[in-house]
């Protein structure tokens, strides 16, 4: 069991987390949904917050420039056990000013499990933000 709890301390059969949303592609204004999956690894945990950050990835001058944009909480300090799932609901609306992506602009949501006294687990789910006038004119016809 010691062998198990320090193995989780720097990742090794750890809690993890996955993002689902129920699209990639969204418009400037609109809601963005999902669930957070959250399992537990070996041991049970303490999970001192869960945060999903939106960046904005830019590519200048070939260069690539990382700006969070956004930090969602989604949830507060609890305890996962051993094999345990828990789902969380996820939600987040564009605001209607936000720059579209474009080949030089993308986007992608961190979501961040904060372990306490353990390395944090992170997972990635890359969106595509499209202005509102395009799919108002594409979809309404």
């Amino acid at each position: 069991m010691l062998l198990r709890k320090m193995m989780s301390r720097v990742g090794v059969g750890s809690a993890h987390v996955d993002l689902i949303l129920n699209k990639s592609l969204w418009r400037q204004g609109e809601m963005i949904q999902g669930i957070v999956h959250i399992y537990g690894g070996t041991v049970e945990q303490r999970i001192e917050r869960l945060d999903v950050e939106l960046v904005q990835k830019t590519i200048e001058n070939s260069k690539e420039l990382d700006a969070i944009v956004a930090v969602i909480p989604a949830a507060g300090a609890f305890s996962i056990k051993p094999s345990e799932k828990k789902e969380i609901p996820f939600s987040y609306t564009i605001p209607e000013t936000f720059p579209p992506s474009r080949p030089s602009r993308s986007y992608r949501f961190i979501t961040r499990l904060h372990i306490e006294d353990a390395v944090d687990t992170l997972d990635f789910d890359y969106v595509q933000i499209l202005p509102k006038k395009y799919f108002d004119s594409v979809f309404k016809r």
